[in-house]
């Protein structure tokens, strides 16, 4: 049996852990620069404010109900469900970490005889060293157990579990759309030829969901069929690129002050290179003017290919600066930049230039400039040392969070985060 965690409303209940008096309120969190809704408690819901609602567009009506207003703090959510993770994987012997607040858990043999009652103790435990509310869905594929936590949340016990006698009923209730690797398009497609719900859709002859679907289709119908074919996949996988952009908190006008800007996304970016032991063989670099929701705006983007690949910050932002310049106009009104890495290689593994032992030796310098950076500032802070572009006080960019909670205190990870 295969299990799917998901934590509750994730990101209310991280603010929840540090601010006891949201326990009993309507909550909402939103995202950078505090634009839209990306976490409602159960009471907002209720409500009908839909997921990604701007805020602007129902500030005054969450004023007027009552709702606590939090602006997204990253860096608390992730090192709590660090927390969840190392937690849950306590409990099984393979787990995928599928999302900041899911992880799939292949249940050992020795949770074969009750499942439901495995999973309510994981619950239990994670309520109680953490205090992070969870839903377990249990099946047999990854496929159902998506379907199952889905499920769950609408449960007093948190847990559902869908067995042979009880699949159909699940099946048929379900809708098209809220299958797991079903996308909007696809449910439309399925739905203009009057499959409605995920019962009818897994009873479809294979042949004729291959040719509308290809064989993604066939996997996701044999695993609605209790057939597992997407395995749990352990470890982390490198990623394909990295992207770092921002919506800046005011609007900027020169180059002077989106260099700085700027090069804060490309260190951001070079970090996460390094952490996963990547050089990048292209960048591409953009900034956006004007605003979406106001109709009137645009962008203006530059890429390039390295001659070899690259993971120093010295170089990926010098790189990105003669992309800035070649594409800065005056006279527009810039809300948004970001920095694109790609075409990775293994940064362990450096091929020598046939003529360029000075470029390679330079090269490899930068490399362990940069790493003894990064090992600087995790020990002492991220902003123990930094570029002297990124020193100026007036920093516009930043983004607005005006409801952004206190400053708060990493708890261990074994206590009971609501005491």
């Amino acid at each position: 049996m295969l299990a799917l965690c998901d934590a509750n409303n994730f990101f209310v209940s991280c603010e929840r852990l540090y601010r006891p008096e949201l326990w009993n309120r309507p909550v909402v969190v939103l995202s950078s620069n505090d634009g839209c809704i990306i976490s409602r408690s159960n009471e907002v819901k209720a409500m009908g404010i839909p997921m990604g609602q701007p805020y602007y567009q129902v500030e005054g009506l969450l004023r007027q109900k009552g709702v606590a207003v939090c602006s997204g703090n990253l860096a608390l959510y992730k090192e709590i469900s660090e927390k969840v993770m190392r937690a849950l994987g306590r409990f099984t012997d393979a787990m995928e970490e599928y999302s900041i607040d899911e992880a799939f858990l292949n249940f050992p043999a020795s949770a074969a005889g009750d499942p439901s009652r495995y999973a309510s103790g994981i619950r239990e435990a994670i309520d109680r060293m953490i205090g992070i509310p969870v839903s377990i869905g249990i099946a047999p594929t990854k496929t159902l157990s998506k379907l199952a936590s889905d499920r769950a949340k609408k449960t007093a016990s948190g847990v559902l579990e869908i067995t042979g006698r009880s699949l159909n009923g699940v099946l048929d209730a379900a809708e098209i759309g809220d299958i797991w690797g079903i996308g909007r398009k696809t449910a439309e497609k399925l739905k203009g030829y009057g499959i409605l719900n995920a019962g009818h859709f897994a009873r479809m002859d294979p042949v004729w969901v291959k040719k509308q679907l290809t064989i993604r289709g066939v996997m996701t119908q044999l695993e609605l069929r209790g057939q597992p074919c997407i395995p749990i996949v352990t470890g982390t996988p490198p990623p394909k690129s990295i992207q770092v952009s921002r919506t800046w908190g005011s609007v900027l006008e020169t180059f002077d002050d989106i260099l700085p800007a700027m090069t804060d996304n490309v260190l951001k970016a070079g970090r996460q290179l390094r952490q996963n032991d990547l050089a990048a063989g292209a960048m591409s670099v953009y900034i956006r003017y004007g605003y979406r929701h106001h109709g009137q705006c645009g962008y203006f983007e530059r890429d390039i290919r390295f001659d070899s690949p690259v993971s120093s910050d010295m170089e990926l932002t010098g790189t990105a600066m003669r992309l800035l310049g070649g594409i800065f106009q005056p006279g527009y009104r810039y809300t948004q930049g970001g920095v694109t890495l790609c075409d990775f290689s293994d940064a362990r593994y450096r091929q020598r230039e046939l003529f360029g032992d000075a470029a390679y030796e330079r090269r490899l310098k930068m490399d362990r400039f940069s790493s003894a950076v990064d090992a600087i500032n995790e020990h002492l802070g991220e902003r123990a040392l930094y570029p002297a572009s990124q020193a100026i006080k007036d920093k516009k960019w930043r983004p607005n969070r005006k409801h952004l909670s206190d400053k708060w205190i990493s708890p261990p990870a074994s206590c009971d985060c609501r005491n």
